[in-house]
């Protein structure tokens, strides 16, 4: 298991909070490893991080670590494929850059959230 900072703004806090409240998740981190998993078994990586989702909102570089995240190896790795993968805004750190990609995902399931999986 990989341990990092995840680093959000105000509007994806929002997001999380909302989703929460809607699939009844215990925690912040539930409901984001919940978006993660739904967005990597989606395979729609061509909306998830289209031009639209991706764009920054209050600076590219503004969000700040806000709660600690667990992640297995292997998601880990899917998610910094994604980064390499997409022509995303240079971040200096692996933190910085698997934020981005979970920020994008944050950000299209907060228009999409019928597309979260939920584990019975």
């Amino acid at each position: 298991m990989i341990k990092f900072n995840l680093l959000l703004k105000e509007p994806h806090l929002k997001a999380i909070s909302d989703l929460k409240e809607k699939f009844l998740a215990k925690s912040d981190q539930e409901i984001v490893n919940k978006c993660i998993e739904s967005a990597l078994n989606l395979n729609k990586n061509d909306l998830i991080f289209s031009t639209v989702k991706e764009k920054c909102s209050g600076g590219c570089f503004a969000s700040e670590p806000q709660f600690e995240i667990e992640l297995d190896e292997n998601t880990f790795m899917q998610l910094k494929k994604i980064y390499i993968n997409n022509n995303f805004d240079d971040y200096k750190t692996e933190e910085e850059r698997i934020s981005k990609v979970i920020r994008c995902i944050i950000n299209f399931f907060e228009d999409e959230s019928k597309l979260i999986t939920v584990k019975s």
